[in-house]
């Protein structure tokens, strides 16, 4: 073993050793068998943390030894962790099904409706707008922009429509949920992409 290595990925919870360490989002204790990893500290010990899962199949696990955190997809949801540590330093999702790594470390999560971006270089989280009414797909990097289709279930035909996020401006570009709101200027979306019509602000007569 050597100081490098940061984890390992178990097939279960050790029958032997010291107790496992149950992680969740909220900080809850759970006792069934979740998404199992051995962390490997800078002093050669080591202790085996047990992960909630999320709503999905999606597990995955990415190291930064620049940095000492680890990222660990477990069926959806993101911890970011660093083996010193036995509690999250974030937690976000339960439904993330696809994650793309850039040229410099940064991590691009989808789950059916939202991009979100780990960056690798500034350590900030930064989540998209919604883009798509219920999946996304063909998700691809190229030239520093992220490009995929999001479904449309109110088209005819064409089901899947283009978008793109630039990675250095963060604008979007397209997407099926977006498209609905420039073709339908009477609605507006809150931060949750809950869909709404915009009501006009009331006037009152001061004199």
């Amino acid at each position: 073993m050597t100081a490098e290595k940061q984890y390992e990925i178990l097939d279960g919870l050790p029958a032997y050793g010291p107790m496992y360490i149950p992680i969740s989002s909220k900080g809850e204790s759970f006792y069934s068998e979740g998404f199992v990893v051995r962390f490997y500290k800078q002093d050669g010990s080591t202790w085996v943390a047990n992960f909630s899962k999320g709503w999905t199949n999606f597990s995955k696990v990415f190291g930064f030894t620049k940095q000492n955190l680890v990222v660990v997809f477990a069926n959806g949801t993101c911890y970011v962790m660093t083996p010193e540590s036995e509690t999250p330093k974030l937690s976000f999702g339960v439904t993330i099904n696809n994650v793309l790594q850039t040229e410099n470390g940064s991590l691009i999560c989808s789950d059916d409706t939202n991009i979100t971006i780990l960056d690798n270089e500034t350590g900030e989280l930064w989540r998209s707008d919604r883009i798509s009414w219920d999946g996304i797909k063909d998700l691809q990097i190229k030239n520093n922009t992220v490009v995929g289709v999001s479904y449309d279930p109110t088209v005819d035909g064409e089901e899947w429509s283009e978008f793109s996020i630039d990675l250095k401006t963060k604008i979007l570009k397209g997407g099926s949920f977006q498209d609905m709101l420039v073709n339908n200027p009477n609605l507006q979306a809150d931060k949750n992409g809950v869909v709404s019509e915009k009501t006009k602000r009331p006037w009152w007569k001061i004199f």
